[in-house]
């Protein structure tokens, strides 16, 4: 199914969906500048392009960073298993792009 990750990621379902929106954002950037890079397009409507790609995952970024900073669950399972909030979802792409 689109937009869902292959393993559970998450305690949260909010973290969950966010995290999901994260990794497609990022994916959708990747894959549509590589689609660029190995083309001959290279007009301005393209960097336009790929900025606002690169916003769209910032944004999709910063709001899993706020949600992990704000939800109690979140901060609970992370204190329980010894990480810390700030490498929380960090962890969790980097298993993504391992797998």
């Amino acid at each position: 199914m689109e937009g869902e990750l292959p393993y559970k990621t998450a305690f949260c379902p909010e973290y969950e969906r966010l995290l999901c929106v994260c990794v497609q954002s990022l994916d959708t950037w990747k894959n549509r500048r590589e689609e660029i890079a190995n083309s001959v397009l290279r007009e301005w409507e393209v960097g336009d392009e790929l900025m606002r790609l690169q916003a769209d995952y910032a944004k999709a970024y910063l709001c899993l960073e706020k949600h992990i900073d704000n939800c109690e669950l979140c901060h609970f399972v992370s204190k329980i298993s010894g990480r810390n909030n700030a490498s929380l979802s960090t962890a969790v792409m980097d298993k993504k792009h391992s797998a």
